[in-house]
């Protein structure tokens, strides 16, 4: 029957808003603002600016490929980085980092 996942004419098995293991990133913390002004004077720049929040805290890394995806063309993604890493944002997505990821990066630098 057409619609089964065996037969499907829709290209994906799987939820498209997921995606497999978070890959590593390779970001130079040195190379970020030093000094980084409130989220409230640079997010209305931002790619993710007036979307639901609930976009960028999912429940499992694997759910996190949608956020990344309006990180990957922010303008103000190092800002963004920068302000979860010096204020040691725990939970969510970003500046194109999910929560794991940003753990490495501190644990890197530590």
């Amino acid at each position: 029957m057409q619609g089964e996942l065996g037969n499907s004419v829709w290209p994906f098995l799987t939820d498209p808003r997921t995606m497999g293991p978070v890959p590593e990133v390779d970001i130079d913390v040195r190379s970020l603002p030093s000094e980084v002004s409130p989220p409230d004077h640079w997010q209305e720049r931002s790619a993710c600016y007036g979307l639901d929040a609930e976009i960028f805290f999912p429940t499992t890394e694997e759910e996190a490929s949608l956020a990344l995806s309006y990180c990957a063309v922010c303008p103000v993604k190092e800002l963004c980085l920068a302000w979860a890493l010096q204020n040691g944002e725990r939970y969510g997505v970003w500046g194109g980092t999910t929560e794991q990821q940003r753990r490495r990066l501190n644990r890197s630098v530590a």
